[in-house]
């Protein structure tokens, strides 16, 4: 029998998340490593610290959230546009658990907020990563394989991925996101 973590994740639907959905994305930090949850938070100390952030993430104040949710119904990725109500750019920031990545949940999360920020009038999408982690050589293939011409600054021990959202084509109807 083969090992269900080899097999290829199918996303049931992408859909908008809050405060409500608290504990199911704690549930998902349980399931990300300490080194994933330290590429997605820049740094962070502990599972913990993490989890305390969660709060403000999910709080329509700060930006948009969604969920990738599995056929369970189960969170396999979660991904916010976080905005500081200044300019025509938003934050991009996703969070696949370690046994999920590189099975198109990334790509369903980023496609569904692509749409958003696009429909928002936002012009230029950007994500905040660690030089030379797995983050950023993540989020950049998946702006890249989004049809996006990225660019790359690094800013205080950061790297800053932007990509004008005028070089993608036009978004697709939002709907359930399923990938094969």
């Amino acid at each position: 029998m083969a090992d269900s973590s080899l097999q290829r994740t199918i996303v049931r639907s992408v859909d908008p998340v809050g405060p409500g959905d608290l504990a199911a994305a704690l549930e998902m930090h349980a399931r990300c490593s300490p080194a994933t949850l330290r590429e997605r938070y820049h740094g962070v100390a502990d599972r913990a610290e993490a989890d305390r952030l969660l709060p403000h993430l999910l709080s329509h104040r700060f930006g948009h959230s969604v969920a990738a949710r599995d056929r369970d119904g189960a969170l396999a990725g979660l991904g916010q546009l976080l905005w500081d109500g200044e300019g025509d750019e938003v934050e991009l920031a996703l969070l696949v658990p370690d046994a999920r990545q590189r099975r198109g949940v990334g790509a369903a999360l980023l496609g569904r907020l692509l749409t958003v920020a696009t429909g928002a009038g936002f012009t230029e999408i950007y994500a905040v990563t660690i030089p030379g982690g797995s983050g950023e050589r993540g989020v950049l293939g998946l702006l890249r394989a989004a049809g996006l011409t990225v660019g790359r600054y690094e800013d205080g021990g950061a790297v800053v991925l932007s990509a004008p959202l005028a070089s993608r084509p036009l978004p697709t109807p939002l709907g359930p996101a399923t990938v094969r």
